[in-house]
C-alpha cells in the first residue's frame, strides 16, 4: 500500500526550516521549525500543530520556543522534550505544563562515565 502523499502547509512565513516532526495519536502533524517572517529580522523557533484532512491541512496551534533551547524529541503523546541551560524539560502541548525532568545534564553524564 502506498501511503505517501504531498502535504501543503499553510504556515505563512518568509522562510521556514523544519528541524523535527512527528504525528500524534490523533493523526495531527507536529512540526518544530525555524521560521523567519517578513516583519521580523530574527529567526523564531516554532512548534506548529496541523490537522491533516483529505486534501487540505489546517494549522491549529502555534507555540513559540525559546531561541536558546534545543528541541530533542516530539512524541506521539503531545510531549516535547527540550534542553535548556543544561536541564532537560518535558513540555505537554495539551496542558502547556512544563516539567524539569533532569537538572544539570552534564553532571549526570560525568557521574555515569
Amino acid at each position: 500500500m502506498n501511503t505517501s502523499r504531498e502535504i501543503k502547509l499553510d504556515l505563512d512565513f518568509y522562510r521556514r526550516n523544519v528541524k523535527l516532526c512527528n504525528f500524534n495519536m490523533k493523526g495531527e502533524l507536529i512540526l518544530f521549525c525555524e521560521a523567519k517572517s517578513i516583519a521580523r529580522r530574527n529567526d523564531t523557533n516554532l512548534v506548529c500543530v496541523y490537522s491533516i484532512e483529505a486534501k487540505r491541512t489546517k494549522c491549529q496551534k502555534i507555540y513559540m520556543v525559546p531561541k536558546e533551547s534545543e528541541v530533542i524529541s516530539i512524541t506521539k503523546h503531545n510531549k516535547i522534550w527540550l534542553r535548556l541551560n543544561d536541564n532537560l524539560y518535558e513540555w505537554g502541548l495539551r496542558t502547556a505544563h512544563i516539567t524539569m525532568t533532569l537538572n544539570n545534564i552534564h553532571e549526570v553524564i560525568i557521574k555515569i562515565v
